[in-house]
């Protein structure tokens, strides 16, 4: 990596919840050695939602929106005292006045009409990333002092997009000359910027959604030519599977963009689908890292894996139902699914997940549960007249279903993959080999999850024993478990937990999931 090439660091809220959060976040920066360093930053820990809860209130004409603001400010306040020092924090409050009161021009406004279209909306919430992003920057300042940081750059300076049915498109060369008169070439040092907000090809300000602030980061990467992408958060980084639900969850340290993106899109929080495009096209690496663990190497999302393990990750997506259409009438009769997804394309029905019979006889689809009412009465009066005539039986739907994601590129080629018994509703393989999907009822995902992830070598084989007897044999039994358990599990996977030691009038019993050691 050249010295003086640009890499592209993205703090999300819970790396800037507080004060104490803002100092981690300038030892990191301080400690880097790079002579161009960005910095993307959302807002602060909660900011959005409370500035979007200001909009809400002015639309129901609530007054209260103005202690609310108030608070807000308070809160900025108390977080700038403690990291700049006071004729720093005069600047940064006096910018903040000016600011309140044009929030307050537009709260107003929203309440005389009480209605609060998106536009206002998005104006409101994109200051949380211009506070943060002029506080971190007057505290980096500070910290390394004026030749190494205190530049900000607002990003609706620079990144134009055009709102279309799939979001922000990002109208690159627009972008790239508006970099260009932000930061000369050689601009030497730490520039801030803001994520989140952007503006619209008119040169009115929008946003990049929800998770925008990772799109940020991706696209400035991609105007400033990056190298590498970081983005920090508050886990170690992509995990094989939700560690909440699967306690052997570990942290995956090399994965595809393909790999990612899949995990993304089946609930991996960690990541959003939308970020990794501009990364792919440009071939930026991105690195996911603890804001509080910074010496832990995190997960490495590049163009190729250097990990040769055949499955990456197991993740789920819970809130989903089954609607299933079936009849003999449809075997071999062309355009029933053009007709299918056609209406339910025109209905607003997302379609998550499709499994089609080879014989055509039926076509199971997978949609959000609070659409599959929705789905099912498309699909009823799409088949209208199949159905009087027979040659549809019905449309049934079944709520209450998860999808669970198996994602690795190793899976490609690789036979019997598919099998780690479980009883499963529906199965979608698509033709990469890269994703197999399968249905199951909610109630069981989470042994589920915690099937596939051992049967796919996960984590260890956990190997339950009862001891009956801990006399001379028993105890020396105990002895070589607890001298090679370790080895055990690093060289053949294994896990060997104690769950029962009895003699003839005593039983102690473990306590659940408890590790020998």
């Amino acid at each position: 990596m050249s010295g003086n090439s640009w890499k592209i660091h993205k703090f999300g809220g819970s790396s800037l919840a507080d004060a104490q959060c803002f100092e981690r976040v300038g030892d990191i920066l301080g400690a880097m050695s790079n002579a161009r360093i960005g910095v993307v930053v959302s807002a602060m820990g909660g900011m959005t939602n409370e500035l979007l809860y200001l909009s809400s209130l002015a639309e129901q004409n609530d007054r209260d929106y103005l202690s609310a603001l108030a608070d807000v400010g308070t809160r900025y306040a108390e977080t700038a005292k403690t990291l700049v020092s006071p004729d720093l924090l005069v600047c940064l409050l006096d910018q903040w006045a000016r600011d309140s009161e044009d929030i307050q021009d537009i709260l107003r406004a929203i309440a005389q009409v009480k209605s609060a279209p998106r536009r206002s909306r998005d104006i409101v919430a994109g200051y949380g990333e211009i506070w943060s992003a002029r506080l971190l920057a007057a505290h980096l300042q500070q910290k390394l002092g004026n030749d190494r940081a205190g530049r900000w750059i607002d990003a609706r300076e620079v990144i134009t997009v055009r709102q279309g049915d799939l979001g922000a498109t990002v109208l690159w060369d627009v972008s790239r000359k508006k970099m260009a008169l932000a930061l000369t070439e050689d601009f030497q040092g730490i520039a801030v910027f803001t994520g989140f907000i952007a503006v619209d090809d008119g040169g009115l300000q929008t946003t990049l959604g929800r998770n925008g602030s990772d799109y940020s980061a991706a696209i400035f990467s991609a105007l400033v030519d990056a190298n590498e992408l970081d983005i920090w958060t508050d886990v170690d980084g992509v995990m094989s599977a939700d560690p909440r639900r699967v306690p052997d969850a570990q942290v995956i340290h090399s994965l595809s963009f393909d790999e990612a993106m899949e995990l993304a899109y089946f609930g991996a929080k960690v990541i959003h689908p939308q970020t990794l495009g501009p990364a792919v096209d440009n071939d930026i690496s991105v690195v996911i890292r603890n804001t509080f663990q910074p010496d832990h190497p995190g997960s490495r999302i590049g163009a190729v894996t250097s990990d040769a393990q055949q499955i990456k990750g197991i993740t789920a997506v819970g809130n989903m139902a089954l609607v299933n259409i079936e009849g003999s009438g449809m075997i071999g009769v062309p355009g029933t699914a053009d007709r299918l997804f056609a209406a339910l394309r025109d209905a607003g029905v997302s379609v998550t997940l499709i499994s089609q019979a080879s014989s055509e006889h039926s076509i199971c689809i997978a949609v959000p549960s609070e659409l599959a009412e929705r789905a099912a009465t498309v699909i009823a009066a799409t088949f209208e007249e199949e159905l009087s005539g027979g040659q549809i039986q019905g449309v049934d739907v079944s709520d209450g279903q998860s999808i669970i994601a198996v994602v690795g590129d190793g899976m490609a080629g690789t036979p019997g993959v598919a099998r780690a018994g479980i009883n499963i509703r529906a199965i979608a393989q698509g033709s990469s080999e890269r994703n197999i999907s399968v249905v199951v009822d909610s109630d069981d995902v989470t042994r589920a999850l915690r099937a596939v992830h051992s049967g796919f070598y996960l984590s260890a084989k956990t190997i339950s024993v009862g001891l009956i007897g801990v006399g001379v044999v028993g105890s020396a039994f105990l002895d070589q478990v607890r001298d090679q358990i370790e080895r055990l599990r690093s060289e053949f996977n294994l896990d060997i937990r104690i769950r029962a030691i009895a003699r003839s009038r005593k039983m102690l019993l473990g306590e659940r999931f408890r590790r020998l050691a």
